[in-house]
């Protein structure tokens, strides 16, 4: 058991489970009754050890055999949280909800069946936001810890469910998880999963434009890590707010070094599910903000094979979206890997997106998709792209605009297709996308400046005002340089 325990701090993962797997055999008929509290310990942990592995069904067999033996639920409670992870890493995410709620129940926290209509949800969160942007960062800090057992593993499940309704699916979850472990905060003190309510609550946050009270609570979330010296959800917490919400005040790839340390940090620990999230958010990021293409290619290959190796699917599935789209534009091949299909027996992937019926993901499909047809000159596709994307952000709790990046290659698409067909509705369409832009560079001028004034350059240019669209285009050119976006200098030039 050390031995097994040694090796897992050590991120050895697979020397930990045949450390753990020769404990279980050396064990004796009968050990559950005369060795109990060592059998548990050995049992749980080597779950816990094959998931990191990716050994799921061994994950599952052993999880089983702790559900049986064990003789009180609490005793269960730490295979639960392993099974649920397990779950979500082999994209059974409606399971590992599923089976997290039963666990709540049992602990005492009902969660609403059926959801709650979307107007409720709000103004719950929004009861919760209001009271906390009133809190200061020393307030908060100094607030009591929880000590209720039973409401103590209620949160750590419920941040264990945060993942499978957060990034990629079942959204319409996420604001009621994160809502009510605010509330047990308020009610019952902080614990360490209070850091990841805090942090999920300023990433919600940004969707109904709170930047000031998300920025407050994200900060306050980081500062609480480091009181309750919560290493374990430092993955969590950094995907959260370094991604989620930092980035709409301050240039995206300052954020870079915080998501890899998330990453890192993630996998140190065997937190493989929050460390991918962390290394997908750094993937995409790079992406759109412009870095080598070249270099970019060689990260994916590397974090593309670690993300299957350790049977992370979802996120692998992901990078492996943005691994084709690179590929294409580095041997500028106008293939369309996202739409079009490689062969006559394989359905393009935004095909299969759409039949898998997870929006979320499809709504990434579509953003890369539609840059891809974009720089290709297929702008009928693009346009075709950008309407499937905005009907199923409709079903989401948080539209997918990568702090501008959507909008702008919406825009450039809609406009190129004002140059094509003489209609009205490309025209208001680009309009959108611009009032859209000019608000989010009045939240962070680095990542949207020379969006904004390019849009309005190839505006004036479509309505003949060749003056001013030639001034405004070298202020685009001058912005993008300096925020150094140079993919879109390129695009602006």
């Amino acid at each position: 058991l050390r031995a097994g325990e040694k090796a897992m701090s050590l991120a050895t993962f697979l020397d930990s489970a045949s450390y753990l797997k020769a404990g279980i055999d050396v064990l004796r008929d009968g050990h559950w009754k005369e060795h109990y509290d060592l059998s548990l310990q050995l049992y749980s942990l080597y779950a816990e050890v094959e998931y990191c592995n990716g050994h799921f069904h061994e994950v599952g067999r052993v999880a089983g055999i702790v559900i049986k033996q064990a003789t009180v639920f609490e005793n269960k409670l730490r295979v639960y949280v392993t099974l649920i992870k397990t779950l979500a890493g082999r994209s059974m995410l409606q399971d590992a909800i599923n089976l997290g709620m039963i666990v709540l129940t049992k602990l005492g926290v009902e969660c609403p069946s059926p959801l709650l209509p979307k107007d409720i949800v709000k103004r719950d969160m929004m009861e919760v936001k209001v009271i906390l942007e009133k809190t200061t960062d020393a307030e908060f800090l100094s607030y009591r810890e929880m000590t209720d057992t039973n409401m103590i593993a209620a949160m750590k499940f419920l941040q264990i469910l945060l993942p499978s309704s957060f990034f990629l699916a079942k959204q319409q979850y996420f604001p009621i998880i994160v809502t009510q472990m605010i509330q047990l905060t308020l009610l019952h003190g902080t614990c360490k999963e209070s850091c990841v309510a805090m942090g999920s609550l300023s990433y919600l946050l940004c969707e109904y434009e709170e930047f000031k009270a998300s920025d407050h609570i994200g900060r306050i979330a980081v500062l609480l890590l480091k009181k309750l010296k919560a290493e374990e959800y430092l993955p969590t917490v950094y995907v959260l707010y370094f991604t989620g919400v930092r980035c709409w005040t301050m240039h995206v790839a300052l954020s870079f070094k915080d998501m890899l340390h998330g990453y890192k940090m993630g996998m140190k620990i065997g937190d493989i599910e929050s460390a991918m999230y962390n290394a997908s958010s750094y993937l995409m990021n790079s992406f759109y903000s412009g870095r080598s293409l070249v270099h970019l290619k060689r990260e994916l290959d590397n974090f593309e094979r670690h993300m299957f190796e350790y049977k992370q699917i979802v996120q692998g599935r992901l990078a492996s979206v943005i691994h084709q789209v690179v590929s294409n534009l580095v041997n500028s091949k106008d293939s369309l890997s996202l739409v079009v299909s490689q062969n006559m027996e394989q359905e393009g992937i935004l095909a299969q997106a759409i039949k898998g019926n997870n929006d979320s993901f499809i709504c990434h499909v579509c953003i890369l998709g539609g840059i891809e047809a974009y720089i290709f000159g297929r702008y009928e596709l693009a346009a075709d792209i950008a309407s499937k994307r905005q009907e199923t952000e409709k079903k989401l709790s948080r539209r997918t605009v990568f702090y501008g990046t959507t909008d702008f290659y919406d825009g450039l698409t809609f406009l190129a297709m004002a140059h094509k067909i003489p209609d009205a509705k490309w025209g208001l369409l680009v309009g959108k996308a611009i009032s859209k832009l000019e608000h989010f560079v009045q939240i962070g001028t680095a990542n949207c400046e020379h969006r904004l004034l390019l849009l309005q350059a190839e505006a004036k240019s479509l309505l003949g005002d060749t003056k001013d669209a030639s001034r405004d285009y070298d202020l685009a050119i001058a912005a993008a340089e300096k925020h150094r976006f140079i993919h879109e200098h390129a695009i602006a030039n």
